[in-house]
């Protein structure tokens, strides 16, 4: 590939579903459920990191952070030794300091030249407002050593952030209202975008760890930062527990929580070492605050607004730089910030020129998030100033299939009906399990529901058909050329133009890989002498049912191909949106095909041509309680064509689409003009064969030649995938 790069502007703010109207306040039910979802989710993924050294070792500053404490052995310690008693009280003047064990060394009680401003808080407050002293406290010691630097000493790093006391204030259009929070100080405005950190104090007598409505709490603003910020690494949230300070770092792959030590003195334990161990303690926390938001937290540097945004391509990436986890694959992708586009047309390849490639990114399109796991972000913008693009930045597991991938893999052959796609790569190839890449791919549009929402019934009549011989090729084409989207859904059929695009390949497997028989295959035919046949062969020729030359996609993506084939066969019965997945898939069959894909496109015709009025949660089609329990209700209503067409609110439109969705069910559920029986969700081994006297009335002519043809997957023996079973444990 050519070296290009790619430029992003930031984006606007938008309200989302975690913002609140100005004035408005969550109902406690709303948070306390939002929070225990987030703590389900998060489950056991929660890890301690005995030793700071190993955090700051993970983040590539251990040297620099030993570098800072050797440079400065003091500072802090004065106002250490002056630390408060943290007791049943809350925290209180250190009226008992031992004159033996302080008597001879400076002190600065941050806590008692601040008495008038502490006495009189309740206990939270108290050791809330006490750490804001003492933050100031520590900047204006900061400034004072760094206004005479001994020979040989670095300078001690600013910290570049304002602290916003948030316990009565709401974060800006959130519920949230965390004790303090950090912000970037050259940010005009203070809202979610602007957070580096927060902090939460509490003051309750579990020492062990914080309780279950405070881990709620915590998780609730690690995701928060998650969600809103789309450069997030990790999110960083401190805990103050009384004496104690710990980081809770939330990555997509868990919690990690990092112990800085105590911020206070405990009853009875005022001494010098002690002093020593609160001095730690301030060292760490002010070292963490001041590294570069490229290292702590992000994957670029956001210190300042950015107006851009540039993705560049640096050739061959070195195999033995695991900085950061950048780096793997065959290219290595370098993300900088722009702060004004008059310094990018100054800078070399940045001007449009020899590839470049500018995106303007008019707003962000809103997606549910969760705790852990798959992450994504959308950016919906211009590209090159010429063309509508989307840009599209996932974590996904080291071991499941890149969308990227999946991308390279269908551009191999014609495919009608994906998006095109302008730039990808990888920006991180793995943190603590999850790659982070990039796609800048054309905007296709408008969903198919909301583009046929505005048409006559004559047009939808017209336009249905067409849509659905559209959609059919590009799965079966998709199909042929080794790729199973295995998430077809309202919102992932869209339209343009009155063309019909079939977006987010990012759970798709590649057809073949994962089962014992090809995984045998690849290992022997992956040579030497193979490598160097493929690098002269044509890449648009057939290569067979199971496309085993797209091992070279994933060399160049950095991932076993084997691996991640074996674990997205495992994922085979849990991948997909339930509400359109086909009735085996709901069932947790492990044998997943293209059929159950155009099952799925069934579903989403009739959400699309539901007359206006109807609510999709009152279609007893689409009423979801469980997966088991609607693949037993939808067995039912595909027996007979009145029953589907009354159960899915479609009874009343145009007879003729009311006869295209009942050619469909007839194709996908009466192989031998009968309709399946129960076997369809309750035999985890039974093969669905379809019905292709059926097919032509509906699918496109090549659609049905490709796949009547296809031994890939419609003709596969069921045992084939089924032994990939003993790969399970695989799977994350």
């Amino acid at each position: 590939k050519s070296k290009t790069s790619g430029t992003f502007q930031a984006p606007p703010k938008t309200q989302k579903h975690t913002e609140l109207p100005p004035g408005e306040s969550e109902p406690p039910e709303v948070r306390d459920r939002r929070r225990q979802r987030l703590l389900k989710c998060l489950g056991d993924n929660i890890k301690k990191v005995d030793l700071f050294d190993d955090f700051a070792k993970s983040l590539g500053v251990k040297q620099r952070y030993e570098r800072f404490i050797k440079d400065w052995p003091e500072l802090f310690l004065s106002m250490a030794r002056g630390s408060p008693v943290a007791d049943s009280k809350g925290i209180v003047a250190n009226i008992d300091r031992p004159i033996e064990e302080f008597g001879d060394f400076p002190i600065a009680d941050v806590f008692e030249n601040n008495s008038g401003k502490l006495i009189g808080l309740a206990k939270e407050a108290r050791l809330v407002k006490y750490f804001i002293l003492l933050f100031n406290a520590m900047v204006n010691a900061v400034r004072a050593a760094n206004r005479v630097i001994p020979a040989g000493r670095t300078p001690i790093p600013d910290h570049r952030l304002k602290l916003k006391d948030h316990q009565l204030k709401v974060i800006p259009n959130t519920p949230h209202k965390p004790d303090i929070a950090f912000y970037y100080r050259d940010y005009a405005e203070e809202n979610t975008h602007s957070i580096h950190a927060i902090l939460e104090a509490k003051m309750d007598p579990d020492l062990g760890g914080p309780i279950e409505d405070t881990r709620g709490q915590l998780a609730d603003y690690g995701h928060l930062l998650n969600d809103k910020q789309a450069t997030r690494t990790f999110a960083p949230v401190f805990y103050l527990h009384g004496h104690l300070l710990t980081l809770h770092a939330y990555y997509r792959g868990g919690l990690y929580i990092i112990e800085l030590g105590q911020l206070c003195f405990e009853a009875d334990s005022c001494t010098s070492d002690r002093a020593e161990d609160i001095q730690t303690c301030l060292m760490r926390l002010w070292f963490l605050l001041t590294l570069e938001s490229e290292i702590f937290g992000h994957f670029c540097d956001v210190s300042k607004k950015p107006s851009s945004f540039i993705f560049s391509r640096k050739g061959k990436a070195d195999d033995n730089d695991n900085d950061k986890g950048k780096g793997k694959g065959s290219l290595k992708i370098e993300v900088l910030c722009s702060v004004s586009m008059d310094d990018e047309d100054d800078e070399d390849g940045k001007d449009g020129k020899d590839g470049a490639a500018l995106f303007c990114i008019k707003e962000p399109i809103a997606r549910y998030s969760y705790m852990v796991g798959r992450h994504v972000h959308l950016f919906r913008g211009e590209f090159n100033g010429k063309h509508d693009a989307v840009l599209k930045l996932s974590w996904t597991p080291v071991n499941r299939l890149p969308e990227g991938a999946a991308y390279a893999i269908l551009n191999k052959r014609p495919v009608e009906g994906i998006p095109e796609i302008f730039s990808s790569g990888l920006l991180i190839s793995n943190l603590n399990g999850y790659r982070l890449e990039f796609v800048l791919m054309e905007d296709c549009g408008q969903p198919m529901a909301e583009y046929l929402k505005g048409k006559a019934n004559d047009q939808k009549d017209e336009l249905v058909s067409r849509f659905v011989e559209q959609l059919t090729l590009c799965l079966a084409q998709a199909n042929d050329t080794g790729v199973l989207h295995r998430d077809i859904s309202a919102g992932n059929v869209c339209v343009k133009n009155n063309k019909v695009y079939v977006i987010d390949w990012g759970c798709a497997k590649v057809i073949g890989w994962g089962t014992t028989k090809d995984a045998a295959r690849d290992a022997a035919e992956d040579t030497a002498e193979d490598a160097a046949e493929d690098a002269v062969e044509d890449p648009t020729e057939d290569t067979g049912p199971t496309q085993l030359k797209h091992i070279d996609v994933a060399e160049q993506w950095g991932f076993n191909a084997t691996t991640v084939g074996q674990v997205e066969v495992t994922k085979d019965p849990f991948t997909g949106t339930p509400l359109f997945m086909g009735i085996p898939m709901l069932s947790s069959s492990p044998i997943r095909g293209i059929l159950d894909d155009l099952e799925s496109v069934l579903y989403v015709v009739m959400d699309a041509v539901r007359p206006a009025g109807t609510k999709r949660d009152d279609v007893q089609g689409f009423k979801f309680l469980d997966s088991p329990s609607l693949a037993i209700t939808r067995w039912g209503l595909i027996q007979e064509d009145a029953v589907l067409l009354e159960e899915f609110s479609v009874k009343n439109i145009n007879p003729r689409l009311k006869e295209l969705i009942c050619v469909m069910r007839r194709f996908l559920f009466e192989p031998e003009n009968k309709v399946m029986n129960h076997r369809l969700w309750w035999d985890k081994k039974f093969v669905r064969r379809a019905n292709w006297d059926a097919a032509p009335e509906f699918m496109h002519p090549k659609a049905v030649e490709l796949l009547k043809e296809d031994n890939g997957q419609l003709k596969r023996p069921a045992e084939d995938e089924i032994n990939a079973g003993p790969f399970k444990k695989l799977a994350l």
